[in-house]
């Protein structure tokens, strides 16, 4: 054991000679502080539109969930420390419904501050089904949808969950996203 010791401590000592710097890699970090910057779908509103179950205006530009067609959604986040899986769930505006999702392991990524994660929302499923779609740092492109009929909304949240276990604050968007059918 003695010998263990001296070895050990020697290897040390010619290490600290040699000018060579060791890079601890800190592994896994607890996530925390995550916060959602935006959220964009792939379809928005080409002029003004009026929810027909709230009465609500959307303005043209507006992102909104096609319920017939596959939706891509995007969102933006920073968090503090390192994520193994990311979640969204989507929560219906007037029913309350809810789907949740997580990715496949990411592998204890860190935060590119910030970090873009996409999903896809199915056809003739809002706001109750999600499907993992190639979450990254992929740009959506925006198609203007012209006409619209709207059935509802639902609102975002996401959360994010560490190698450890370790689960983030969930984070949940300001404002319903539409859904409607699309032409």
């Amino acid at each position: 054991m003695k010998r263990l010791l001296i070895a050990a401590v020697g290897l040390t000592g010619v290490l600290a000679s040699c000018g060579v710097n060791v890079i601890v890699d800190p592994g896994i970090v607890p996530v925390s502080n995550l916060q959602l910057l935006s959220y964009t779908s792939q379809y928005t509103l080409a002029n003004d539109a009026v929810d027909v179950v709230s009465g609500k205006a959307y303005s043209k530009g507006t992102s909104i969930i096609c319920n017939n067609l596959n939706t891509r959604l995007s969102v933006d986040v920073t968090f503090n420390g390192t994520i193994n899986q990311f979640g969204a769930r989507l929560e219906g505006r007037d029913n309350g419904m809810t789907k949740t999702i997580y990715s496949d392991a990411l592998g204890n990524i860190s935060s590119g501050n910030p970090s873009t994660f996409e999903f896809v929302v199915g056809p003739n499923t809002a706001p109750l089904s999600v499907q993992p779609r190639g979450l990254g740092a992929q740009a959506i492109v925006v198609t203007p949808v012209n006409t619209i009929s709207v059935q509802g909304a639902s609102f975002v949240t996401v959360q994010a969950q560490s190698g450890d276990g370790t689960v983030s604050n969930s984070v949940s968007s300001v404002q319903a996203l539409p859904i409607a059918n699309c032409n």
